[in-house]
């Protein structure tokens, strides 16, 4: 049996506003509650997901008789991540059920919790060498001595450098033409068909397709508008710019027959979402993202690939790849990277940087066949003037 020492997480919901909160013996903890509505301004997956690590911090204080703002010592940090590697004294050669990245999160929490408790004023000031990892050059004083010792903390300088970390999954990047045909003739449905199909035509990112509403779909000027809401009946949140995608007609036609078929006859709750569950207990309620990615799995396996490489973002890729190809191969079509941004919703430059550095094994040919022609002329010239 989990011992939880009286601290859970609870959520507040007002229409489609949540808020996360972590309470003890059914009382809000000030703190973490502000910080919670802090960083949930932009996200309130991200709350959630910050909840339920601080969450597990606050249970190894409580089994420890500490308080958060009482710890002072590094070493507890690191008491507290062999705690969350099932470690306790034994950290060598031990293959760990946390990977490295999810451990990496929660370091991420612990830091930017007391980076805000820090600001805030709520711990209690002490001289530490450095504030950071980045300014290593003379003593500070008058800095909160945990967030500067969570800051610099370096799983890598630690006896937790000794762990052997799970690898990490590999992941399919992109689609290729087969690939993308063979998935779709698999999936079971025509909602799932759009919704791959989407993916891959337009690059929206899983949270903004299953976020879509009826009336975000214009039919007579075929398009698609992306819109920023919180939609926490399926948890499905656009994390890009807002902005309008225009669609091809095909893709618009086999929305219209969706939603004159399978829509209609599921809808039973009478929702604006798109995108609707076809059976079981929840049919008539928004698709979820981890349902489709199941449904997407299945498929995959059955096209012939590798389940655990399947993912749902692999689609936007596959667009983001497609259109710097387009932009390199015909530039007579206009694409910029301006074009692109705003396709995909980017708002750093650098975010097309890892499209534009590699070229496909196609577009490898292609310019093999162009300097093929090139280097034999040449050749001949050569011989010629030898001769």
């Amino acid at each position: 049996m989990k011992i939880t020492y009286g601290i859970h997480v609870e959520i507040a919901q007002d229409n489609n506003d949540i808020r996360y909160m972590i309470t003890e013996d059914g009382i809000p903890i000030q703190d973490a509650c502000l910080w919670l509505d802090f960083i949930s301004v932009n996200s309130y997956l991200t709350g959630e997901r910050y909840a339920y690590a601080l969450l597990r911090y606050f249970r190894f204080l409580k089994a420890n008789r500490l308080h958060y703002r009482q710890v002072t010592s590094k070493r507890v940090i690191e008491e507290y991540i062999k705690e969350l590697l099932g470690l306790g004294e034994k950290v060598i050669n031990y293959e760990s059920r946390l990977t490295f990245t999810a451990l990496n999160t929660y370091i991420t929490v612990l830091k930017s919790f007391y980076h805000w408790l820090e600001d805030e004023k709520k711990v209690s000031t002490n001289p530490v060498l450095y504030s950071s990892k980045r300014t290593r050059q003379a003593p500070l004083v008058n800095t909160k001595l945990l967030y500067g010792q969570i800051w610099q903390f370096d799983i890598e300088e630690t006896l937790l450098s000794r762990v052997t970390y799970r690898r990490k999954r590999n992941h399919l990047k992109w689609y290729s033409e087969q690939e993308y045909k063979s998935i779709q003739s698999n999936l079971p449905s025509l909602r799932d068909k759009i919704v791959f199909v989407l993916s891959v035509e337009t690059g929206m990112r899983i949270g903004e397709i299953l976020g879509l509403k009826i009336y975000h779909f214009d039919p007579f000027n075929p398009s698609l508008e992306i819109v920023r809401e919180q939609n926490i009946e399926n948890r499905s949140q656009a994390k890009t710019t807002e902005r309008t995608l225009y669609i091809y007609q095909s893709l618009a036609e086999m929305i219209q027959t969706y939603m004159g078929t399978e829509r209609s006859e599921v809808n039973i709750l009478e929702l604006d979402y798109l995108f609707l569950n076809s059976k079981g207990k929840h049919m008539g309620k928004p698709l979820k993202p981890r349902n489709f990615l199941r449904i997407l799995k299945n498929a995959g396996e059955k096209a012939g690939l590798t389940k655990s490489e399947i993912r749902t973002h692999s689609g936007r890729s596959s667009r983001a790849q497609q259109l710097v190809e387009l932009m390199r191969d015909h530039p007579e079509l206009g694409i910029t990277k301006t074009f692109i941004n705003e396709e995909l919703g980017w708002k750093s430059e650098r975010s097309i940087q890892p499209y534009e550095k590699g070229y496909s094994m196609q577009q490898k040919r292609k310019i093999m066949d162009r300097i093929e022609p090139v280097i034999l002329e040449k050749k001949k010239g050569c011989n010629y003037d030898e001769n």
